[in-house]
């Protein structure tokens, strides 16, 4: 009788242990960029400045963004990278872009409006206060965050017509506890995530996406 109930207890903790799922594998996967222009539909990229739509002391926007895209697309794109003054002016004719792009082969021009600016947020965060804190929420403390933003309104106008052949708005949210972090530093981050969801659309450059396989 004992050897016959340590026979099924055995069994019952197989069994369980079979059943039992395995710790989650986390993936990152490469995907496929989805584009808007087939493979090879423009051989240059004319990047303009962009219209700066807010004021900052000492920090354009616009002309950071050109300067950064540029650069980065010259590491991304096979072809041609150029840049050019925004021309003058709040509604541009496309005789305007024809003939920015004039003499060049098949060439599209990457311009837009942004805006950069910050503000001061409150946040509440699962972290202990002093008891006789104003701010002790059952647990929680209330502190301030400086959250910049990054609007960026793109535009790609074609060389051959000066017609728009794309038109997207991107939007960037960064949060630092430094309150007094700098507008270069913050605009660095903030680009670098909007390059992240233009390139992909722009050049069709794989994304990396995270997976979780979850195994028994």
């Amino acid at each position: 009788m004992r050897a016959r109930v340590f026979f099924l207890a055995t069994l019952t903790m197989m069994a369980g242990a079979a059943c039992r799922a395995a710790a989650p594998v986390f993936l990152r996967v490469e995907m496929p960029g989805v584009s808007p222009f087939p493979a090879g539909s423009f051989a240059e990229i004319i990047v303009t400045d962009f219209r700066n739509g807010t004021t900052l002391p000492d920090f354009d926007a616009g002309l950071e963004l050109q300067t950064y895209l540029a650069a980065e697309l010259r590491r991304a794109f096979d072809g041609a990278v150029s840049l050019r003054s925004l021309p003058a002016g709040p509604g541009i004719p496309p005789e305007t872009w024809r003939e920015a792009a004039a003499g060049r082969n098949r060439a599209v021009i990457l311009t837009g409006t942004v805006r950069f600016g910050s503000q001061v947020r409150k946040a509440v965060i699962a972290k202990h206060v002093p008891f006789d804190s104003p701010f002790d929420l059952a647990g929680r403390a209330l502190i301030e965050q400086l959250r910049w933003t990054l609007l960026v309104d793109v535009a790609v106008i074609s060389g051959d017509n000066g017609e728009t052949l794309y038109r997207q708005t991107f939007r960037d949210d960064r949060d630092y506890i430094d309150l007094e972090k700098p507008a270069d530093f913050a605009f660095s981050d903030c680009s670098a995530g909007f390059r992240e969801r233009l390139f992909p659309v722009l050049l069709g450059s794989p994304t990396v996406e995270e997976r979780t396989l979850l195994r028994r």
